[in-house]
């Protein structure tokens, strides 16, 4: 790694609040579907053929996506406050930056998948 330059603090900071507001984004959006103030016809949630199918489906969806948006999202989240403390040292942020994109991209498709899974459930019965 002695060829490996730090990005410092400011392009740290910056990549650690586009990764936080993500990761708050998902876990906001989860909550407002929840709440049903994110609804089927909008832009938001988790928008699959299943999911859109009844407002019960929605919800279903949505319920059953939030414990994994809470933990791999919020953990996310987390990492990406050490994204951006650690941007004068290159092995602690890419070690930082790597654990906030896996957890990001792990909450999104964790929604996506049990979010869809818990809709088909609803539209069997």
């Amino acid at each position: 790694m002695d060829s490996l330059q730090a990005p410092g603090f400011g392009i740290a900071f910056i990549l650690g609040l586009i990764l936080v507001l993500g990761n708050v984004m998902a876990i906001t959006s989860i909550r407002l579907a929840m709440q049903g103030r994110i609804t089927p016809d909008t832009m938001a949630g988790i928008r699959t053929n299943a999911t859109r199918a009844t407002p019960e489906t929605w919800d279903a969806a949505h319920t059953a996506a939030w414990p994994w948006a809470l933990v791999l999202n919020g953990l996310g989240a987390i990492g990406s406050i050490a994204v951006m403390v650690t941007g004068n040292s290159v092995g602690p942020f890419l070690a930082a930056a790597g654990f906030t994109v896996v957890c990001t991209i792990a909450g999104a498709l964790a929604q996506i998948i049990v979010g869809h899974r818990a809709a088909t459930r609803v539209l069997k019965r």
